[in-house]
């Protein structure tokens, strides 16, 4: 079995955890628009079910009373049904996507060794990095 030597040259490879930086960077700047949008899309989703029920495409297969809601004083008075409904599969829309999430501690952990491993390359006088160092940044390329 050959092996293959790659040469990275190191200003490449700070340039380009530099950009995985700004990407990281973006994307946990982002989330929180990204969930409200997400949040909109579920809402806007279950209201287009709502309709398909209220105008007869569903047929209800199972209901029952849930007699804990009942227990809580503020909702003394009402009754709570739970209710299994089924719709054609092809009258639904699509159902939304939840955006990853990018946790804090994810985030500073990642910026945290990003701009170590950018630093210490930055200090260097070589041309090319050695191979320990380009697999040990590697995942986050």
């Amino acid at each position: 079995m050959s092996t293959v030597k790659v040469k990275v040259k190191v200003s490449t490879l700070i340039s380009h955890l530099e950009k995985a930086l700004a990407e990281r960077e973006a994307r946990y700047k982002n989330q929180e628009k990204e969930q409200a949008k997400y949040e909109k899309e579920v809402e806007a989703y279950n209201l287009t079910v709502l309709k398909l029920i209220k105008a007869g495409k569903g047929e209800v297969e199972e209901a029952s009373r849930n007699h804990y809601y009942e227990r809580h004083s503020k909702n003394k008075g009402k009754a709570s049904f739970s209710v299994t409904i089924l719709l054609p599969a092809g009258s639904l829309p699509d159902e939304p996507e939840r955006p990853d999430t990018y946790n804090d501690y994810e985030w500073k952990r990642d910026r945290e060794d990003i701009t170590q491993a950018i630093r210490v390359l930055k200090l260097t006088e070589e041309q090319f990095v050695s191979a320990s160092t380009y697999a040990s940044v590697a995942k986050y390329l």
